[in-house]
């Protein structure tokens, strides 16, 4: 029910990237919560809603709010800083789940995150996940269950070290490039068996027996190479990847993932 016609009809940004959580979006969430508790009575009770709210806020919850609970949570939840606002969805999410109404819950929130062109999406998982094209986010998936062989344990906790700075709020763009590098490295090293070589070691390794076609191995070259200049390990320089440059990055180190684990 929550944005039934602007989403049917298109009506939301054609860009998530917004790093916000916009007054109309606040007040929209507040509708979701208790319209889930109202629409399904014995499942969620309104006053527990506006109990966690004001705890998770960090406020005061009156037992019997002046206007009721629902003015009373849209003013709480009008004055956080917006990093809380999406603390307090998933914060949500297992009130939610345990009365079943996690999918609808789920459903709205994305409805609502959606049509205000919010960065984020609110995973089966319970989690707020960066939004990324379909191609992207299949990329993304396909390497994880890539990093779930044994041998790759090392990766896969470096690789979920880089996911969740991404879907940070707000992005911490230096570690998530440098994670997924670092990620990107470990496999290449458990691929070619050289535990103590650096990416570019196992690169010219690579180049010299002709283990791939050599413009991958040039563009491996140039990854190496802006991963030394702009966030390597004891590095001087201030970070300053635009973030169409950290994405560039993140998804390139994605792509070499799946390119080492499948050779």
């Amino acid at each position: 029910m929550f944005r039934d016609f602007s989403i049917q009809e298109g009506h939301i940004p054609s860009g998530r990237n917004l790093e916000d959580a916009p007054d109309g979006m606040r007040q929209e969430l507040i509708d979701l919560f208790f319209g889930l508790a109202e629409d399904n009575p014995g499942a969620v009770s309104d006053g527990r809603i506006h109990r966690v709210i004001g705890q998770s806020l960090g406020v005061g919850a009156a037992g019997q709010p002046y206007g009721g609970y629902r003015y009373a949570a849209g003013r709480d939840i009008g004055r956080v800083e917006w990093p809380r606002v999406y603390d307090l969805i998933s914060r949500l999410w297992p009130i939610y789940e345990h009365a079943q109404l996690a999918e609808q819950y789920r459903q709205g929130v994305n409805r609502i995150l959606a049509a205000h062109g919010v960065a984020w999406d609110l995973g089966e998982d319970g989690k707020l996940h960066r939004v990324l094209p379909a191609s992207a986010q299949a990329q993304i998936d396909a390497a994880f269950v890539e990093l779930n062989e044994p041998q790759f344990r090392a990766a896969l906790q470096l690789f979920i070290a880089a996911r969740d700075a991404y879907d940070d709020r707000p992005r911490r763009e230096r570690d998530s490039c440098s994670n997924i590098f670092d990620a990107m490295e470990s496999v290449a090293k458990e691929k070619y068996q050289r535990p103590r070589d650096t990416f570019g070691q196992v690169v010219a390794h690579i180049r010299q027996t002709q283990g791939l076609n050599e413009q991958i191995v040039s563009v491996l070259e140039a990854i190496n190479t802006l991963r030394n200049r702009n966030f390597g390990h004891g590095g001087v320089v201030a970070f300053n990847l635009r973030p169409a440059e950290v994405d560039f990055t993140y998804l390139s180190c994605i792509g070499a993932i799946l390119m080492f684990t499948r050779i």
